[in-house]
């Protein structure tokens, strides 16, 4: 919980915007505009008695108590700016001496006494959508929701539904929440296997609670605004505004840009067994773009290499840079036990030839000339990568001519014969699987494969 602000007055710490939903923090009102202080201390006064009873429903309430509060501006030597209760209130815990721990003012928050028309119009408008999708077999509004799984534990989110096979519950952010209630809610429909959607009113990505929610949710916001609402109601289902983030790389430089679209909960990813859902997904987007460089790295070196520049060495030392940060980002150990130039030098290329249709680290002219070496046919040493080489034949396709085509076919019955003799020359070891999935994705699938693989400790 944040340090209260220092002064004599100061007793309110939060306090209920009505009219907007949200909750305003105290500190709040000493970085605000005059202007704009000037004129919510005006509407936090009309209408209310000094009794401290009110003829309207009053612009500002405690956030714990409930009772109406304004904005005070006396001058003293803590400050001009405070919340202050309106006539004689004795049972607010704000008024005791104690300071109130996070959990304390959490159990008073969530007793549904600070939920404001906003959040009330928001919430039903959600569920009225909702209703109307032919997809969604089950709704509740403030339902509480028991655990299956642990007696006595609940929660009551905003809206519940099950749509299509998933159960979503839809949590509206208006106002301050502790960040620790967020994780307890998303740990509890987690261990429950439901999904929840934290739904914001503004995209504010100065916030700590919004940037909280944007780093653990892949670098998406959930907005329900007033521009959703009217897309909403034009498409005649459910739409959120979706700001997400999406990385770019300049000259190696990696930064973020925003992005944001309409999106519909069917164009969602689901995960499992995580709860959040999410339209884009950054880290594997940035993943790409780390991989395009680590690819343009080794391309640039291979050039280097064939052109035998005294600069191959220093330009190798950048693949290597570019491989160590793909270790990071993937979260995997790459092999030590082999040579890392003699994978990146001969290995690697030669796939990337077969990829890309042209030689690439090579002097030849062709990509068969490529082939041709890298498969050795009339060589009895051991070929650990030659299936490897004949994977990337059968994903790539690369163009070849029709003798040359049959002679891969032959190749390919010679590996199944030797094999299938209990040979070793042609068994491949899977070491280097994890760094070639990473370069060449498209082969993750033949990779799993457990045909003709060397078996280690």
């Amino acid at each position: 919980m944040r340090t209260p602000i220092k002064t004599g007055q100061q007793s309110v710490l939060l306090a209920l915007d009505t009219e907007s939903g949200s909750l305003i923090e105290a500190r709040e009102l000493l970085t605000m505009d005059e202007s704009a202080l000037r004129m919510l201390r005006r509407a936090s006064l009309e209408g209310v008695r000094r009794s401290g009873t009110s003829e309207t429903e009053p612009r500002l309430r405690c956030g714990l108590c409930n009772g109406p509060v304004h904005v005070s501006m006396r001058r003293t030597e803590f400050g001009n700016r405070w919340f202050a209760h309106h006539g004689d209130i004795h049972e607010c815990p704000y008024r005791t001496d104690r300071r109130m721990s996070a959990e304390e003012q959490l159990a008073w928050l969530y007793q549904g006494q600070q939920e404001g028309r906003e959040h009330k119009r928001l919430k039903h408008f959600i569920a009225d959508w909702l209703e109307n999708d032919p997809t969604c077999s089950s709704l509740w509004r403030d339902k509480v929701r028991h655990s299956d799984l642990k007696r006595g534990e609940w929660k009551r989110p905003d809206v519940r539904a099950v749509i299509g096979s998933r159960e979503i519950v839809f949590e509206i952010q208006l106002s301050y929440t502790f960040l620790s209630e967020v994780v307890r809610r998303d740990a509890f429909y987690r261990q429950e296997g439901a999904h929840i959607l934290w739904i914001f009113r503004k995209f504010e990505p100065h916030r700590e609670v919004v940037r909280d929610e944007m780093f653990y949710n892949r670098r998406n916001i959930f907005v329900l605004d007033a521009e959703a609402e009217m897309e909403t109601v034009k498409r005649g289902h459910l739409m959120l505004r979706c700001h997400y983030q999406t990385p770019t790389l300049i000259d190696d430089a990696m930064s973020e840009k925003w992005s944001s679209r309409y999106v519909r909960l069917d164009e969602l990813t689901y995960p499992e067994p995580a709860c959040r859902p999410y339209y884009r997904d950054f880290d594997q987007d940035r993943f790409r773009l780390l991989r395009l460089r680590l690819i343009r790295t080794i391309m640039s070196w291979s050039r280097a290499r064939r052109r035998r520049d005294d600069e191959a060495p220093e330009v190798f030392a950048n693949v290597v840079a570019a491989w160590r940060v793909m270790e990071q980002v993937a979260a995997m150990e790459w092999p030590e036990f082999f040579s890392e130039y003699e994978f990146l030098s001969e290995h690697l290329p030669r796939l990337l030839s077969i990829k890309y249709g042209h030689p690439i680290g090579y002097r030849y002219k062709t990509v068969w000339e490529v082939l041709n070496a890298a498969l050795s046919m009339s060589s009895g040493s051991p070929r650990p990568f030659n299936i490897l080489y004949l994977m990337a034949i059968r994903q790539y396709k690369p163009v070849l001519d029709p003798v040359h085509a049959r002679r891969i076919d032959e190749h390919r019955r010679e590996i199944t014969i030797s094999i299938n003799a209990g040979n070793e020359r042609f068994l491949r070891d899977q070491r280097y699987d994890d760094a070639i999935s990473v370069v060449l994705p498209e082969l993750l699938e033949q990779l799993d494969s457990r045909y003709g693989i060397r078996e280690t400790d």
